[in-house]
């Protein structure tokens, strides 16, 4: 059997402790994450982990086991060369990466149905995901959510550092697997410095079934860190279970019905 495990964790100690905000940091000067928002000024940190299991579609198949989704494809690259900073986002290698993982997939920008965008609620990295986003998936109307904006309580949504990127393949996988787009509860306005009415993108701030065209639905997952780093994702919608093996039939015969006849059989 080939199975992989494959996850990433992030935690703090001790527990419950905030940080110190300074002025022009990624962080937010008010603890609240707001990706794509007007009200957007900085990420959060929190603390969580996740793990998901790989395996060879046809093994799974084969095997008749439980298929959440299909990986179609991935690509990672860095771009830390030709960035300004440390921490600052870039379209170019961003959007290549996008657009190898789509060739590695072997599908179209055009069947990618919904984006699980690296949303860090910072004035300068969401537009910058907008951008590289309409750059690798242009001219396909889909919606664009991050997780922080489905964690935690109303009044402190985390990012989750190293475990942000798995977080939100699961959120991808239970998209698909459901039928259903979840909304970005924390948002009311778009950031001003990003004009969606120039993208094809919208912000779910309601629950939407994820209605089938009759193709698979598709989604993409970004995953971006710091120093450069930027990872791609595509996952499609599980194949249909096959059918259950049909039962073999057999014929018993049995002597007249007699007791020194049974005791014999």
């Amino acid at each position: 059997m080939n199975v992989a495990l494959a996850g990433g964790s992030t935690v703090r100690i001790p527990h419950g402790w905030g940080y110190v905000y300074r002025e022009g940091s990624i962080l937010s000067s008010d603890g609240h994450c707001r990706p794509f928002d007007h009200r957007a000024n900085g990420t959060t940190v929190g603390s969580g982990a996740g793990v998901v299991v790989l395996k060879r579609l046809s093994d799974a198949l084969a095997d008749r086991d439980r298929i959440d989704a299909v990986l179609l494809g991935s690509a990672v690259n860095n771009d830390g060369a030709s960035k300004v900073g440390y921490t600052a986002p870039s379209v170019v290698g961003q959007s290549r990466v996008i657009a190898a993982a789509l060739a590695t997939a072997g599908v179209s920008p055009a069947s990618i149905g919904a984006i699980e965008a690296h949303g860090t609620g910072t004035q300068l990295g969401d537009p910058i995901a907008d951008r590289r986003a309409d750059q690798g998936v242009r001219r396909r109307l889909g919606p664009v959510g991050a997780l922080p904006d489905q964690l935690g309580e109303v009044e402190h949504r985390p990012h989750l550092d190293s475990a942000a990127g798995v977080a939100s393949l699961i959120k991808a996988v239970l998209q698909l697997k459901h039928g259903e787009l979840v909304p970005n509860v924390g948002f009311e306005e778009p950031n001003l410095e990003i004009d969606f009415a120039a993208t094809p993108f919208r912000v779910p701030v309601t629950g939407t079934t994820w209605k089938s065209n009759g193709a698979p639905r598709r989604i993409g997952v970004s995953s971006f860190g710091f120093g450069g780093t930027n990872v791609y994702a595509v996952l499609e919608e599980a194949p249909r279970p096959l059918p259950p093996p049909r039962a073999r039939s057999q014929v018993i015969t049995s002597p007249p019905v007699t007791q020194p006849a049974l005791r014999r059989a």
